[in-house]
């Protein structure tokens, strides 16, 4: 674009493929071209070259009166009609503009109704963007509380571990303790079940000895 091209051997990436191009001595002629993009431009110059409406005229033909085109526009009925219809059919007794008239009229109130649309749905974007931020500040809000909860509670199992092995060792002691006072008891009583049973055994044999003198010695 005159003073604004780009010089030979400057560096600049493509607007579609973002692929990084490096002009030779050719300048921009030297680039590839784009057959897609071509395709598009001619296309358009083809449609610009035509007369404006000219495909849409070659239909806008009144189907009560066919060699009269649809030129006017009925708005009691709101349907194009041709003039023919106004003064003699069935649109005689209607109000009517200018078919272009209420064509751009039409036309600004769409384009209207769309750019609302068009804001209304930026909003709903916007609101549908600032729920996604909520959700994920939830998100990381309920992960943080979870990771503390847990750090709690592993803190609270590791105090509760410690004091039931105290408890456990304590009942373990208290127990060792008491079946050995229990076991030394046991031995005592056995022993003296033990000098019981022979003090008995020998009164038996005395009880079967037949002479008295020997029995009373």
């Amino acid at each position: 674009r005159g003073s604004s091209a780009v010089p030979s051997g400057g560096r600049f990436r493509c607007p579609s493929c973002r692929h990084e191009v490096v002009l030779d001595r050719h300048g921009v002629y030297g680039l590839q071209r784009n057959l897609l993009v071509e395709n598009i431009i001619d296309i358009y110059k083809q449609e610009s070259a035509r007369p404006l409406h000219a495909k849409a005229e070659q239909h806008l033909m009144c189907e009560e009166h066919e060699d009269e085109r649809i030129n006017i526009y009925c708005l009691r009925c709101e349907a194009p009609t041709c003039s023919l219809c106004k003064v003699f059919g069935a649109h005689k007794d209607c109000e009517v503009a200018p078919l272009p008239a209420v064509y751009q009229r039409q036309k600004s109130e769409l384009s209207d109704g769309i750019a609302m649309l068009v804001a209304g749905n930026d909003r709903i974007q916007a609101i549908i963007t600032q729920m996604e931020e909520i959700c994920r500040t939830i998100e990381d809000n309920g992960r943080r509380q979870k990771q503390h909860l847990g750090l709690r509670f592993d803190s609270l199992y590791s105090i509760l571990e410690e004091r039931k092995k105290e408890l456990l060792q304590s009942i373990a002691r208290e127990q060792e303790a008491k079946v050995q006072r229990v076991r030394g008891l046991i031995r005592q009583y056995g022993d003296h079940l033990e000098a019981s049973s022979k003090l008995v055994e020998s009164a038996i044999q005395a009880m079967e000895e037949p002479q008295m003198a020997v029995y009373l010695q």
